[in-house]
């Protein structure tokens, strides 16, 4: 199948490209569109009042493409106007460091992935912490991906987190919902040395992880996890038999 690869690290993180080759070599045809720089954390943001410059590049018969927009941007990009044959499926990622529970609301990774989702192409979003061995992500994603029935296994996007264990050490594969933790910490105030004032995060990996099972407790024990994600903003189960009047 033909398979956009985008991600959010940038066009020169060596995941991206160890996954295109891995792909290629597993029989599909691949189109990379990657940010020109890092873009992390600037979740579902698109570019329509500035230019977008894209760069070639080719990766040993893959074509490549760095574009100074949004992960989002380069999921729509390769889609209208990079790609030169219809996309199967768009793969986001594999990201160095998680996209789970809260994060998934600021994950340039995921976003790309939904951006495709939205554009009517399966997705999938690839992420695994930065420690975790490009070697083994890449291969369980190529196991997954050569076990997954797309029209029946992916309704949408698919957020995978693989963790940063060997391979004997993983635990096996398990569906999880999204959990509820998120970034803590907040804000320190300093001043530059031109004596400006600013402010700087203190946030840090530290989660009120609550309790049962979700996509980040699972994957802490030692679970890869699968989490499907919709783009479909509406709480169906908000709306309420109250009655307004004006």
């Amino acid at each position: 199948m033909h398979i956009l690869l985008v991600n959010d690290d940038g066009i020169h993180s060596p995941g991206l490209k160890a996954l295109a080759e891995a792909l290629k070599g597993a029989g599909h045809q691949v189109t990379v569109v990657a940010p020109d720089r890092e873009r992390s954390a600037v979740g579902h943001g698109i570019t329509t009042r500035d230019p977008l410059f894209v760069q070639d590049f080719d990766w040993e018969g893959v074509p490549a493409y760095s574009c100074s927009g949004t992960p989002a941007d380069c999921t729509i990009l390769g889609l209208k106007a990079l790609a030169k044959a219809p996309v199967d499926l768009v793969v986001s990622g594999p990201n160095l460091g998680l996209n789970l529970a809260g994060d998934l609301l600021y994950s340039g990774t995921v976003a790309a992935a939904l951006e495709g989702a939205k554009k009517g192409v399966k997705a999938i979003a690839l992420s695994a912490p930065k420690e975790a061995d490009k070697g083994t992500v890449v291969e369980v994603f190529l196991r997954l991906l050569a076990q997954l029935d797309l029209e029946k296994d992916v309704r949408q996007a698919l957020n995978i987190n693989v963790p940063a264990l060997p391979w004997e050490e993983i635990r096996g594969v398990r569906w999880a919902v999204q959990g509820n933790a998120m970034w803590t910490g907040s804000y320190e105030e300093r001043t530059s040395p031109m004596g400006k004032r600013y402010f700087w995060s203190t946030q840090e990996d530290s989660y009120d992880l609550g309790t049962g099972e979700n996509d980040r407790t699972l994957l802490l024990a030692g679970y890869v996890t699968l989490t499907p994600l919709t783009y479909e903003m509406t709480d169906r189960a908000g709306f309420s038999e109250k009655e307004f009047a004006l």
